[in-house]
């Protein structure tokens, strides 16, 4: 599906934000390596640069200081990672999910490349600013929603933004684990797999490997709007 920037406040899933491509025509000035899956791309301490996906994909991730761990989002091709500010107490990190290769800016790369395009500056502008929207909404969706009510609308806002018509359902062909869709709702995991059993069992949605089927997308919609599931 088209990206279209003007939509951001219908996002459902951290992935990309604004995706800037004119950075490809810089990456002869940043620094290009190449990560197989499940490879460190960067680690607390690391050295600040502002990292660009040129291909595959990468999850940034912040552990806790009791050493839990969540994810924050993922960056898939042209996707920027902002670390070039040095913060104390930053425990993120990200890995590779996919084989990627991915070019990395420092401070002083990024100047020049602004003073060469300074229209560049307000496209990574852009993709801060989405993820901004993105985070203040999920704050204010924590504060006004039950947690199997998040559920609920995230699979319909995944449905709307990503699913394709087959037949008299819809697809979402996304690789997302209970796990994830606990981590990006924010809703604990034992009451993820509760409302998608449910969901199933009412016939509603069904969940398979690499996708998500939505037989009853009028149903589902209407479950938006409840107080709770049960």
């Amino acid at each position: 599906m088209e990206y279209d920037f003007f939509n951001e406040l219908t996002r459902t899933i951290p992935d990309t934000f604004y995706p800037v491509e004119k950075l490809q025509r810089f990456v002869h000035l940043g620094v290009v390596k190449s990560y197989a899956k499940g490879s460190a791309v960067i680690l607390p301490g690391d050295e600040c640069m502002l990292i660009y996906v040129l291909s595959g994909k990468i999850q940034l991730n912040m552990v806790t200081e009791e050493g839990r761990q969540r994810l924050v989002y993922f960056c898939g091709k042209n996707g920027v990672m902002d670390r070039i500010f040095q913060l104390n107490n930053d425990n993120a990190y990200a890995t590779a999910i996919e084989k990627c290769r991915v070019c990395f800016f420092s401070k002083e790369q990024l100047i020049t490349i602004f003073q060469t395009d300074c229209d560049l500056y307000f496209e990574i502008m852009k993709n801060l600013f989405a993820k901004g929207i993105y985070f203040m909404k999920q704050t204010i969706e924590m504060e006004l929603y039950n947690p199997t009510v998040r559920i609920v609308r995230l699979l319909y806002g995944l449905c709307i933004s990503n699913g394709i018509p087959v037949g008299d359902s819809y697809e979402v062909r996304l690789e997302l684990s209970q796990k994830q869709i606990s981590e990006i709702s924010g809703v604990h995991f034992v009451t993820v797999s509760k409302v998608l059993g449910y969901l199933e069992k009412q016939k509603i949605i069904e969940k398979k490997k690499g996708k998500i089927i939505i037989h009853d997308l009028d149903r589902l919609k209407e479950l938006t709007f409840e107080k709770r599931l049960f």
